[in-house]
């Protein structure tokens, strides 16, 4: 069962996508970071073939970039979503409306719990071959865990 069967921001999910979109026309950063995805053909743009890059769109139409921070054993890696996340968190923002994805299991599972605990379903920003699909998490969340926010 998803927590998400409303949307807590927006009245619709329809309106979500529309402001969205509005920020996307608007927006020359998140622009050029789907021009980059566009022109690469890569699910994230890539840095310097050492990692990956993402940004967040916020309630407040802030967009807020992160990079992945690889560790030489990879097992202390921090990954660009996980930073794009605390980049907004630093700025005072946690309500996150959109992160262009795909991402991986570990960071699905962040972006979820970050949309329990601000009650908005983000969406995943996809770059397909018709364009760029908007998926809200709690579509990518089969077996949610936890259902609800920890308190």
């Amino acid at each position: 069962m998803s927590p998400k069967s409303k949307n807590i921001a927006f009245e619709t999910v329809e309106k979500q996508s529309e402001f969205i979109k509005s920020v996307l026309r608007k927006n020359e950063l998140f622009m050029k970071l789907l021009n980059l995805l566009r022109d690469f053909g890569l699910p994230n743009w890539y840095v310097g073939g050492k990692g990956f890059a993402v940004a967040v769109l916020t309630k407040k139409g802030d967009i807020y970039p992160g990079v992945s921070y690889n560790s030489d054993t990879y097992t202390l890696t921090m990954h660009s979503e996980a930073v794009a996340l605390v980049h907004a968190a630093l700025h005072g923002e946690t309500e996150i409306i959109a992160i262009t994805g795909p991402n991986c299991h570990i960071c699905k599972q962040l972006i979820y719990e970050s949309s329990l605990r601000s009650g908005i379903d983000t969406v995943i920003l996809i770059k397909e071959e018709e364009g760029i699909r908007q998926i809200p998490i709690s579509k990518l969340m089969p077996y949610p865990w936890p259902e609800k926010p920890f308190v």
